[in-house]
């Protein structure tokens, strides 16, 4: 009986859906020739929506460049500039974007993918993630004391934002929603777990 009820449990599991959730990044970019590098699992289903909101919401950000790469590090898609002028909703907030934010919005198939954010125009040196960036080589400079091309300084200030996937990791703390979420999962886990020693 345990075998067929654990079973049936399983066949329910897989049936279930996975939750797309959104997930909210926000920090500082320390150099001009720094690489965030962000990564997400998509479930396959749906539209997947990556934009900064840093370059017109509020920080006056840098100039963000946005690379997306697969699971083996190959180039699926680049993007200086968005130009997609609006608000996007992530987690119940409505974010502003400005044209020079990034915004990339696609159905991409299942699986694990990376996120760079480069300051204009520490450009990818080629088509693998492992091919480097333009400014590599060049001696850091923080973002208060550069004069970025073509756009002057700004800040140093990101918001970066991965819509309707499985999971993301970012180089910084995520937003208190993002916690929220984490935070009642692990409470639910925790209470099956107590109901479990209990029986």
């Amino acid at each position: 009986m345990k075998k067929i009820l654990l079973v049936c449990l399983l066949v329910l599991f897989a049936a279930t859906p996975v939750m797309a959730l959104d997930f909210d990044f926000s920090g500082n970019m320390p150099y001009h020739n720094s690489v965030l590098k962000f990564s997400f699992v998509s479930g396959g289903s749906g539209t997947v929506t990556l934009f900064s909101s840093s370059w017109l919401d509020g920080n006056h950000g840098f100039d963000p460049m946005l690379g997306l790469w697969d699971s083996a590090g190959n180039l699926v898609y680049f993007q200086d500039d968005g130009h997609v002028v609006g608000s996007t909703m992530s987690n119940g907030v409505s974010y502003n974007h400005g044209a020079w934010d990034s915004y990339y919005s696609s159905a991409i198939g299942a699986g694990t993918y990376y996120v760079t954010l480069t300051t204009y125009a520490n450009f990818n040196k080629g088509n693998n993630l492992s091919d480097g960036f333009s400014y590599d080589a060049e001696t850091p400079i923080p973002i208060p004391s550069w004069n970025e091309p073509a756009n002057g300084y700004q800040t140093s200030n990101y918001e970066f934002h991965i819509l309707n996937v499985t999971s993301a990791v970012g180089p910084s703390v995520p937003e208190p929603s993002t916690f929220l979420l984490v935070g009642l999962g692990l409470a639910g886990i925790g209470a099956i777990a107590r109901k479990k020693s209990k029986a």
